[in-house]
């Protein structure tokens, strides 16, 4: 058998090879499709073996373990080791090209001939900034190591004293421990890394060694001679011989045999295979060999037929008596030195045993061997994974589900043949295979291998919870960067914002200015070396003998002199402003959600500017946009609707009509009609009231007409299916329709996988529901609430409560939903009948393809049923389309679609003689190793037939609060949101409908192709059928499937294009890897600024890939938080924080940034012009001090102060107006053009800084005392306190909001550098003495205010053209908000009201100053 799976193997692999050659792009393939034990890529599978030692085949020529399975479980998010940080934050400061530029320069001041007498001084600034930036990185990844310490260290329970074979021997030497942990600093994972980890775990063992030693003796003698307490489930039962030493196993007698050994081994002893001997001439004859007899079980492993004189046990449990099921303590409890003992989820390995219990975390992918359920199932959460708070069922092996005590494990002898790790968090293929022996020729080494398929339902990945299950034992087969989810989760990227890349370019102009400047001062002082002039004089030993040798001493004295420039505390300056933002967005108290207690978290705290400029929105749709809350609306029962409910939905759309309906009816400012309109507009709010307490009377009617019909105990706290007519239809026992009512219901309540739970022991009648879907818990809540009670099940026993009449089902078989049948269902038999019935729910379009078609002249039925389905698809179509009609004056057309999710029921009855022979193949297939899920998919086609059909569901899922209001009001601001998710198109599209992402209006273009031709052919046709000019709005949708070929370089330009031409885009049923690239093709081929947010580990790496990545810190775990730039808890919260922090954020840093480059301009070219009065000789025209605190003290806290504090509009204001959002969009205020006038401008202020003083000043001073006032060092104290003054008033011209914060710090840095200057004369008495008396002269403040006015004129002259010609956006709103609030005082003073501007649309006034054409 084994040799015929190999041939078939080789065959499958040559096609596979073929097919590469085809075309097949073998890196997506790899990851995207199927991977079973055919494919080639299985070519690197890996095996774990447990209890066995490794055969030959896993070590290559030189006695080396072929696998790598030493995968460290820890997990690393953090972007720095101690020992990377100090070269990783360097080399991350030093891309800008100003430190480069600064540094470069403290090492050209270290060189004596350049004159500077204490170059360490120079470096104080840049040390500084690299440390104050290091500092603040290093708090911003300190957390992320604190996350990370907290999840590796976490604990769970693993089989210790118990030998692992797959771990290979981390002992090294002195030298590998040593080098070891450098890596561990380091955080890189290798053989010397695991070897400084074991030195330490030995050191500990030998500790707890030694402290057993203390306890006594008893717990090492040997596991035969231990008296094991009865009530151990792996404990002896009577008089039973003691339990066999297990077998060797296969691979054992392999390698055995293949060293030649003269016998094989049992325990250590040799033992001779004799078989011509005398006694074996008198044994009994042998029966033949027959594997099947022997229990699927790795557990017995020899054939359990009683012999009739030599019968002996299984290797763990007596043949003649079943093995004991273990209570909860059995798994608990210790065998000799083996227990379970917690450990750190960081030394978890693969190959080791691992006990989870209910609620907790499960910490590598692991394969489940038992559980602690009869039926051998778990229940688990994957929020973590999928963002889905519904319980999933996973399935224990068969072979291993005996597996339940210490014991078991250490005897239980198996292997795992896994595939290699990918990322497709939904697929995984593997095989569990062991040897059986038969007992008559034991000695002979006759052995058969057993094996069993390993599928996706037996596994748990990473990141899930166990739920409701005590216990379950498993195999870990991936730890670490080899799970799943961190397959799927990139690494932790360096983000650098927009601005920052495009300051880089401006710096670099710089360079070229300070280039030439330094480049005409050194050809001028080459020139002018035998000039005649005092000059020379005063070089201060710092020249050359010679013209040419000088001016190349000049270059680099006045690159030296010019260093400010570029602005070294420029960088500096924007941390510090980006930190109080991060301070500013976390103590936001809007944006605090006081339900879970959570802030808006900055955790990377230099890209808030980015906030401002987002383009793009990648969402995940389950627990970011909705709730995951479904509530069951409507239904249509042989073709009769029944449901009242309104939905959350709805009811925000005759909200918004009445608000609408108020503003169409004040068209301008200030005026009010008559008392009528406000009337009408009391009445819609009232209308809406009166809606709530109409259907909280139809509930207390319809609960009423059920307690007279039958007593319902188990009714929830909240029904949210309401409908008095469905009682009045059930109590007519006279009409086809109460049994239609009736069988509806009961399949409701019996074709499902829920569990029932009684949460509260006080209320035994409350009944919980924990779905795998959110929809079935919901169907399920509303059958129980309409009196078809799932009271729970018990092995295969479905027990349900029929309009208080108590019914047991046998549930026969399951056939479980998937993405491709697109429906489930169960087939069930009455205890107290013997007929066979077929139950199945699904999408309708799936349940009209198996409807019945035959009736074999059944013309009532067949009439019946034909109208039935005409019926129920009119209603579900209504269900799914169902739209709220605004009918005010100023828009006419449909608004909103309720977009609720629905169901087909359908049935069938099978008769004995078909279910037989169709339950064989069923068994077949689902114990396939190959194509398994194919052939179970198959055989359920051919059952799922011949139905007929009762009805149809509706349910809501319902959304996080604000969802659709956000969605809107960002589509305004101009932000284009991709919804990316994990669920099917059908739901994908209600949820975008209900939350505003698709309207009735929009064309919706579906590509949905199965392979890359049909892929390409249906992105051709949308192309082409698509127009940008005719505007039309249209929506994409895409599935997991199709994106994999789409994604191909030959077709993701397509993509890209049809995606610009959609308002909104729908991916569903995508990998976490897809959502990454999808982001990355949009980021990287349009340029454009992305945000990704999601709430599940599966967002993970979109959130990593997108320019800013927020997690949402809700129900679902915090990976997603773990790797994001910022937290919050609502979806709704990104409104505020992009339309408000993220615009102020970007228009703060653009003015802080073109300030920095304008004062540090200002002042290096004022000293460029002294040196034409010095013959460009690099002469100073300050005093050095004046020229260190230029930059630290005079002139950084108001631009500072700018880039925090200042304000355009208050935050109410931005959010009326999300159309202001644009300017971020089309970077108005960071565009080149505008550095550049910049630039102009302050070499213009520059020249007047210098030149009027210099020339009002130069031909003599008029001090009282006669002193003079035009010395080079008088004249230069004059133009600095100017040039001081010019940059702090420059500021004041920057600011939108003149507060006392602004103003205070603008005089307050102006009278430091004039007190400075006063006590700074009384102490140096060489050139700088007395310059103190320049401030008391009338010319002094004449010569100030002239040059003061004449900077600024031309500035506020461009200023006022480009208000009134070329305004911004914000200052046409500034103007409108003036305006509102002159009316507002005006009609104050004459006592008539004026509307509130906070009352006024957004809208309203974005239409009368014609905001959104430009």
């Amino acid at each position: 058998m084994v040799k015929r799976v190999r041939f078939k193997s080789t065959f499958r692999l040559k096609k596979n090879k073929k097919e590469n050659e085809n075309g097949m792009d073998n890196e997506d393939n790899n990851d995207l499709r199927r991977m079973d034990s055919r494919s080639s890529y299985m070519q690197q599978r890996r095996s774990i073996y447990v209890n066995m030692e490794l055969p030959a085949t896993e070590f290559d020529e030189k006695g080396r373990r072929k696998q790598k399975l030493n995968i460290s479980n820890r997990i690393r998010t953090a972007k720095y080791t101690p020992l990377s940080f100090i070269p990783k934050n360097l080399f991350e400061q030093f891309r800008n090209v100003a430190n480069l530029y600064f540094l470069f320069l403290v090492i050209l001041q270290c060189i004596p001939i350049f004159g500077v007498v204490q170059p360490a001084v120079s470096a104080l600034p840049l040390i500084a900034i690299l440390v104050i930036t290091g500092i603040k990185d290093g708090i911003e990844d300190l957390k992320r190591n604190q996350s990370d310490n907290r999840v590796n260290n976490a604990k769970t329970l693993t089989l210790n004293n118990w030998k692992n074979t797959n771990l290979p021997d981390s002992t090294g030497g002195f030298f590998s421990i040593f080098i070891g942990f450098f890596y561990v600093m380091a955080g890189i994972e290798n053989k010397h890394s695991q070897a400084y980890r074991g030195s330490l775990t030995k050191r500990k063992d030998k500790r707890n060694k030694n402290e057993r030693s203390r306890r006594g003796t008893e717990d090492k003698l040997p596991l035969n001679d231990l008296n094991l307490p009865s009530s151990s489930a792996s404990s002896q039962i009577g008089d039973q011989p003691p339990l066999q030493p297990p077998l060797p196993s296969f691979h054992q007698q392999q390698q055995q045999q293949g060293n030649n050994h003269h016998a094989p081994t049992r325990n250590g002893s040799k033992f001779r295979i004799r078989s011509n001997t005398l006694r074996s001439m008198f044994r009994p004859p042998q029966k033949p060999y027959n594997p099947n007899k022997v229990r699927h079980s790795v557990l017995y492993r020899i054939d359990s037929t009683p012999a009739p004189s030599s019968r002996r046990g299984s290797t763990v449990h007596p043949a003649l008596l079943p093995p004991v099921k273990a209570p909860l303590e059995g798994p608990l409890a210790a065998n000799g030195d083996v227990a379970w003992k917690p450990t750190a989820w960081k030394d978890v390995h693969p190959g080791d045993y691992i006990l989870i219990r209910n609620d907790e975390d499960v910490p590598a992918d692991v394969v489940i061997l038992s559980t602690s359920d009869p039926d051998h199932i778990c229940y688990i959460e994957t929020q973590n994974l999928d963002g889905e708070t519904n319980l999933k069922v996973r399935q224990a092996l068969v072979a291993t589900s005996e597996i339940n005590s210490v014991k078991d494990c250490q005897h239980g002898e198996f292997y795992i043949e896994s595939e290699p790790p990918h990322v497709n968090l939904y697929q995984y293929s593997g095989v569990l295979k062991w040897q059986i022996q038969d007992q008559q020729t034991i000695h002979s080494n006759i052995t058969h291998e057993k094996t069993e398929a390993v599928t996706y339902n037996n596994i748990l990945l990473r990141g899930c919870v166990v739920r409701n299950t005590e216990w379950v034992i498993g195999v870990v087969v991936y730890t670490g960067d080899d799970t799943k989810i961190m397959m799927n989760t990139g690494q932790t990227p360096s983000k650098r914002s927009k601005m920052a890349k495009k300051t880089n370019p401006h710096v670099i102009a710089n360079f070229i200015i300070l280039a030439i400047i330094c480049i005409i001062s050194s050809v001028m002082d080459s020139v002018l070396f035998r000039s005649e002039g005092s000059a020379r004089f005063f070089d201060f030993e710092i020249s050359g003998t010679n013209g040419s040798y000088d001016g190349f001493i000049t270059f680099w004295v006045t690159l030296i002199l010019y260093q400010n420039i570029v602005p070294i505390s420029l960088y500096i300056s924007v941390e510090i402003v980006k930190t109080f933002a991060a301070y500013f967005i976390y103590s936001d108290i809007e944006i605090y959600h006081p339900e879970t207690d959570t802030p808006c978290i900055a955790k990377t705290w230099n890209i808030s500017d980015d906030l401002g400029q987002i383009e793009y929105i990648f969402s995940d749709k389950t627990g970011t946009l909705t709730q995951n809350v479904m509530e069951y609306r409507k239904c249509t029962i042989n073709g009769v609707k029944y449901g009242l409910g309104t939905t959350e939905a709805s009811m925000g759309a005759k909200i918004r009509e009445a608000v609408e309906k108020r503003q169409s009816k004040h068209q301008s400012l200030g005026d009010f009609d008559d008392l009528e309109d406000l009337v009408d507009n009391d009445s819609s709010t009232l209308h809406i009231n009166d809606s709530t307490a109409i259907l909280d009377q139809a509930k207390k009617e319809m609960y009423e007409k059920q307690a007279r019909l039958f007593q319902n105990d188990h009714v929830g706290p909240n029904p949210t299916f309401i409908d008095p007519k469905l009682y009045d239809d059930l109590a007519d026992n006279e009409t086809a329709q109460a049994n239609f009512i009736t069988h509806f219901f009961m399949t409701l309540s019996l074709c499902h996988t829920v569990i029932a739970e009684r949460p509260d022991e006080e209320n035994p009648n409350l009944i919980d529901y924990k779905a795998q879907s959110p929809d079935e818990a919901a169907l399920v809540a509303t059958a129980r609430d309409c009196g078809f009670v799932f009271v729970g099940r018990e092995a295969n026993t479905v027990h349900v409560r029929i309009k208080g009449e108590d019914k047991y089902f046998e549930i026969l078989n399951v056939l479980e939903f998937n993405s491709a049948r697109k429906r489930m269902s169960v087939i069930l038999k009455p205890h107290d009948s013997d007929k066979i019935i077929l139950l199945c729910k699904g999408a309708d379009s799936i349940i009209y393809e198996r409807l019945c078609e035959d009736f074999g002249g059944q013309t009532e039925l067949q009439t019946s049923q034909e109208e039935l389905k005409e019926s129920t698809s009119a209603h579900l179509e209504n269900f799914a389309n169902e739209v709220y009609t605004n009918r005010s004056k100023k828009n006419k057309q449909n608004i909103l679609n309720k977009g609720l999710r629905t169901l087909c029921l359908a049935y069938r009855f099978i008769s004995m003689e078909e279910y037989k022979p169709w339950n064989k193949r069923y068994l077949e297939a689902s114990a396939s190793i190959y194509n398994r899920e194919e052939k179970i998919d198959e055989t359920c086609e051919a059952i799922e037939t011949n139905m007929l059909l009762m009805g149809g569901t509706a349910i809501e899922d319902r959304l996080q609060i604000g969802v659709p209001e956000t969605i809107a009001e960002l589509a305004k601001s101009g932000i284009k949101l991709w919804v990316l998710t994990g669920d099917k198109t059908e739901t994908a599209i209600n949820i975008g409908f209900a939350c505003n992402l698709l309207s009735q209006e929009m064309d919706l273009i579906i590509i949905k192709g199965q392979t890359r031709e049909e892929t390409k052919t249906q992105l051709e046709e949308a192309l082409s059928s698509t127009n940008t000019e005719d505007g039309r709005k249209r929506a994409l949708v895409i599935d997991g499937t199709t994106l994999k070929y789409a994604l191909e370089p030959k077709t993701k330009d397509m993509v890209l294009s049809l995606g610009m031409r959609c308002n909104s885009v729908l991916c569903c049923r995508v990998s976490p890897k897809q959502k990454a690239q999808v982001v990355a093709l949009v980021k990287k081929g349009l340029k454009v600024m992305t945000l990704a947010i999601g709430d599940g580990a599966n967002d993970v790496s979109m959130i990593q890939e997108a320019n800013i990545g927020i997690g949402i810190s809700g129900l679902e775990g915090r990976q997603a938080v773990m790797a994001s730039d910022y937290a919050i808890a609502q979806f709704r919260f990104l409104h505020r924080l992009l339309l408000v922090h993220g615009r102020w954020s970007y228009i703060r840093t653009s003015e802080m940034i073109m300030g920095f480059f304008y004062k540090n301009i200002v002042w290096t070219f004022v000293l460029f012009w002294y040196q034409i009065f010095c013959q460009f000789t690099g002469s100073m025209l300050f005093e050095y001090a004046l020229v260190s605190l230029y930059n630290v003290v005079f002139t950084s806290l108001p631009i500072i102060f700018l880039g925090i504090w200042d304000q355009d509009l208050s935050a109410k204001i931005s959010l009326m107006y999300p159309e202001l959002y644009r300017m971020g969009l089309r970077n108005d205020l960071f565009k080149t053009w505008r550095f550049w006038l910049t630039m102009f401008d302050s070499i213009y202020q520059s020249v007047v800084c210098f030149f009027f003083p210099y020339m009002l000043l130069v031909g003599g001073g008029v001090d009282p005392i006669g002193l003079d006032q035009n010395g080079v060092y008088e004249i230069g104290t004059v133009v600095s306190s100017i040039a001081v003054c010019v940059a702090n008033f420059f500021v004041a011209t920057s600011l939108y909001s003149f507060t006392w914060i602004q103003i205070g710090v603008i005089a307050l840095s102006i009278l430091v550098y004039y007190a400075f200057v006063c006590i700074y004369a009384q102490f140096n008495t060489f050139i700088f003495a007395g310059h103190s008396r320049v401030f008391a002269t009338g010319m002094y403040w004449l010569v100030f205010i002239l040059t003061i006015v004449a900077c600024f004129i031309p500035r506020y002259i461009a200023l006022h053209l480009l208000h009134q010609y070329k305004p911004y956006d914000n200052d046409i709103i500034r103007e409108k908000e003036l305006v509102i609030k002159k009316k507002e005082k005006s009609a104050n003073k004459s006592s008539s009201p004026v509307e509130n501007p906070s009352t006024s649309g957004p809208n309203e006034g974005m239409y009368d100053i014609k905001l959104q054409d430009r």
